[in-house]
């Protein structure tokens, strides 16, 4: 009999030893393990971005395509910025300032070629852009990535765009052109 207890005492001296082994590795696995789950959770924050600005450029592209603002309000500009979340609006968080207040953030162009390219028709693309910064909360612990989020939408105007008169118009295309859109 005596030779069993000190065998079971040798057992449990060696099982302490194992379970100081086993919290050691995890604490050198845990930072790894938290910098991933923390990436996934912060890809999932980056395409809910995405989707919004999505959204914002389809709305953009609609109102362009019509020439119209909803409840008449003088800029489509300045119409998706108010409907944009705050953080993409301002510049906060994740998203690099001045997110949807910079001027290049929103941009609408007549995408078909021709001499006619801003006629009934012709397609409007909107294009929204804003600067995501990764892992923006470990901005002291790791360096600064960042990368632009970008959507756009194209329809086909519906309704002529004024070079004429340009006060008629509710948005500022990138390149409008001086021809007259046939009758």
């Amino acid at each position: 009999m005596s030779r069993v207890l000190p065998r079971r005492r040798n057992g449990l001296g060696q099982l302490k030893g194992a379970q100081g082994q086993t919290l050691v590795e995890f604490a050198l696995i845990l930072p790894l393990l938290l910098i991933v789950v923390l990436g996934i959770i912060d890809l999932g924050k980056a395409f809910g971005y995405k989707n919004d600005e999505t959204n914002l450029a389809n709305q953009a592209a609609r109102l362009a395509a019509v020439n119209q603002c909803p409840g008449g309000c003088t800029s489509i500009e300045a119409w998706i910025r108010n409907q944009a979340p705050n953080e993409l609006r301002l510049g906060t968080g994740s998203i690099a300032p001045p997110g949807l207040q910079a001027i290049s953030a929103i941009k609408f162009e007549f995408t078909d070629p021709g001499p006619l390219n801003h006629c009934v028709g012709d397609s409007v693309k909107a294009t929204i852009k804003a600067h995501y910064n990764w892992l923006n909360f470990l901005k002291g612990v790791l360096p600064s990535l960042g990368t632009d989020i970008t959507a756009s939408a194209t329809m086909r105007l519906e309704k002529d765009y004024s070079r004429t008169n340009p006060a008629l118009n509710k948005y500022a295309p990138l390149n409008p052109t001086e021809d007259i859109c046939p009758p």
